[in-house]
């Protein structure tokens, strides 16, 4: 599917979003289990704090891992001072990353007590020279990820203001959650809001919000005129999405991680597919973090944010989260499996 985004060489317009707790290389490796080879879909990793990261290494910092030649990675940073974007630039470009992107869409209070994220959002000339200090210190391309509006409601005539300033600053591409910072992730994304925003910029717009499935993204780009898609919570409980996106565009490759000759697409296939992606999940983070209490976290952390859509999944969720090790914990998902096989609901109300 060619969009304005393959100016930028993107060859599948259809992403995973950062997610706090979510989005680390054990995560991403999981999703491209899931991917045909022949596709490289852009991943982010968690929110990276621009005031810590000149002062993390590479080797320790467990949120800047990356898999053996990683492609595709896009760092998602937080900062509004070119004393600490500089040097967080330097120290990403050694991950060799696709792209870099600008968070000012986070509206967690931590986040806000240093002007960044969403408070960014209210003035658009101090976000666009934001814009222009990343763009200044790298040479790959800087998007940007916002929320449709600042408080309760979305102001369109100020939202195109504000695009059309980091339009002008240089910013790439950007993607916009369809929602206002104070609904965070409550009620309907207005996908509506997408079609004249997306005629008005030159820039690629990629939609975020309300994605739950491969049809929504779809429709998000034939319907509604953006240039991708970002999924950002269904891809914890749909970990092939990407794969069921691509079987439909017609790109009939199997995954590189699984022996599976096409996604599942049934209610019961991905219920039973569900299951094993944990248990693969599981073993990621071993992989990558070893059977440490942390990886136990970040596996009870995913199982609470993708059960959901698993009609017993709080049952589910508290089996798991009782459990003390990380083999109980992978021993109790198998044998759940077994017991309790059960359908994947196609949406979850958030």
């Amino acid at each position: 599917m060619v969009t304005r985004l393959s100016q930028l060489k993107v060859d599948f317009p259809f992403m995973v979003a950062p997610m706090v707790g979510l989005s680390h290389v054990a995560f991403r490796e999981l999703i491209r289990a899931y991917t045909p080879e022949a596709i490289t879909p852009l991943l982010f990793t968690e929110m990276l704090s621009s005031r810590r990261l000149p002062s993390e290494r590479l080797e320790r910092a467990e949120n800047l891992f990356v898999a053996e030649n990683e492609r595709g990675l896009v760092p998602q940073i937080l900062g509004n001072e070119e004393r600490f974007i500089a040097p967080s630039i330097e120290k990403l470009m050694a991950l060799n990353p696709w792209g870099i992107d600008i968070n000012m869409g986070c509206p967690k209070k931590k986040t806000l007590s240093h002007n960044w994220g969403v408070l960014l959002l209210g003035d658009k000339d101090y976000a666009a020279d934001v814009v222009r200090v990343t763009k200044k210190y790298c040479n790959v391309p800087v998007s940007v990820k916002l929320r449709a509006g600042l408080g309760d409601s979305i102001d369109l005539d100020y939202l195109h203001a504000f695009t059309d300033a980091l339009e002008a600053a240089g910013a790439d591409w950007m993607t916009i959650h369809c929602r206002a910072s104070r609904q965070k992730h409550r009620g309907q994304a207005d996908w509506e809001i997408l079609q004249t925003l997306s005629q008005r910029r030159n820039i690629p717009i990629v939609a975020n919000g309300d994605i739950q499935t491969a049809q929504d993204a779809l429709r998000l780009i034939t319907e509604f005129g953006v240039d991708g898609a970002m999924i950002a919570r269904a891809a914890t409980a749909r970990p092939w999405i990407l794969w069921q996106i691509a079987h439909q565009l017609g790109e009939g490759a199997p995954a590189r991680g699984r022996d599976l000759v096409n996604p599942p697409t049934t209610p019961e296939e991905e219920g039973r597919e569900y299951f094993q992606a944990v248990l693969r999940f599981a073993f990621m983070l071993e992989k990558y973090f070893g059977k440490s209490p942390e990886s136990l976290q970040r596996l009870k952390f995913y199982i609470g944010v993708s059960s959901p859509w698993l009609p017993y999944g709080h049952h589910f969720w508290k089996t798991i989260y009782s459990s003390r090790e990380m083999d109980e914990a992978v021993d109790r998902i198998a044998s759940y499996a077994t017991q309790y096989p059960q359908p994947l609901r196609s949406r979850v109300s958030h």
